[in-house]
């Protein structure tokens, strides 16, 4: 491997980045760590400056974390790009483990694996983690695929490491969508293997308020199923492609019916049924 260029993409986390960028920095790897402040109002940037040239700072005007990440892709100079959200922490050996996974295999676009749940003190959720665990394990029984991922994308941006070509072959973060990682890993699946390490945690996900407002979440997921079933017609070349259509069509059922929206919930619930998506019965009616 060349080199790793670790990012990390924040906006208005003056009280939690400092912990991302040690746990970082705390690796065992040679790498360049590039945080990209997103236009931030708080005091972010004295923060990062009291680690001097350790790390390489970039402001830019608000534009969202899509294009705060892609802006760090195009500043990344590694071959390999590894994520921690601001306010979250790498675990000790992240990188060494997933570095030796990738090795040999240019299959591999993209590592990702588990996690442990905290508190917004850091402090270990244990129920919380098991059963992100259990999720996590499940969602990758059969290993990652385009089909699969359509309804139940377990992947956690804090724990992905990338290569650096990825982002030529498959594109950068779409800034249209609400939530811009679910079609990058979508988009990534079409043209890469992906790798899950279902080990270890990687990295601690905290969980606090300031997070991703669930409408925010339901609104991605619904805008990006529907990106993606529009792309399922323009594309015949899709692997398992009625299975990606049931599964997209599934997931917006789902959405929508947790966001309270019947008729809609029911009007996709029924459009999967006729791929073939026997629980969508339990949606629909």
């Amino acid at each position: 491997m060349s080199g790793l260029t670790a990012v990390i993409v924040t906006y208005n986390r003056a009280r939690y980045v400092a912990d991302a960028i040690e746990s970082v920095l705390a690796q065992d790897v040679d790498l360049e760590l590039l945080v990209v402040d997103d236009g931030s109002t708080d005091d972010t940037a004295e923060v990062v400056s009291r680690y001097g040239e350790d790390v390489r700072y970039v402001r830019q005007d608000n534009r969202g974390r899509a294009g705060a990440r892609n802006t760090a892709v195009r500043l990344a100079r590694g071959d390999l790009i590894a994520f921690c959200d601001s306010d979250d922490r790498w675990l000790p050996g992240r990188l060494e483990r997933e570095l030796e996974a990738i090795e040999d295999r240019p299959d591999v676009g993209m590592v990702h694996g588990q996690v442990e749940l905290t508190d917004c003190d850091l402090r270990p959720l244990a129920a919380e983690t098991h059963a992100n665990r259990t999720i996590f394990s499940e969602a990758h029984r059969g290993g990652a695929t385009y089909a699969g991922y359509a309804s139940n994308c377990r992947c956690l941006s804090s724990t992905i490491l990338v290569r650096r070509e990825v982002f030529d072959s498959v594109g950068m973060y779409d800034a249209s969508l609400p939530i811009e990682d679910y079609d990058f890993y979508l988009r990534l699946l079409l043209h890469w293997d992906v790798l899950f390490l279902d080990g270890p945690p990687l990295a601690q996900y905290r969980t606090h308020s300031e997070g991703n407002a669930a409408p925010n979440l339901a609104a991605g997921q619904i805008r990006t199923a529907e990106k993606h079933l529009a792309l399922l017609e323009e594309r015949p070349d899709i692997p398992d492609a009625r299975r990606a259509r049931r599964n997209f069509n599934l997931m917006i059922a789902r959405t929508w019916r947790v966001q309270g929206d019947r008729r809609r919930a029911r009007a996709a619930a029924l459009r999967a049924l006729r791929l073939g998506a026997p629980q969508a019965l339990r949606v629909a009616l």
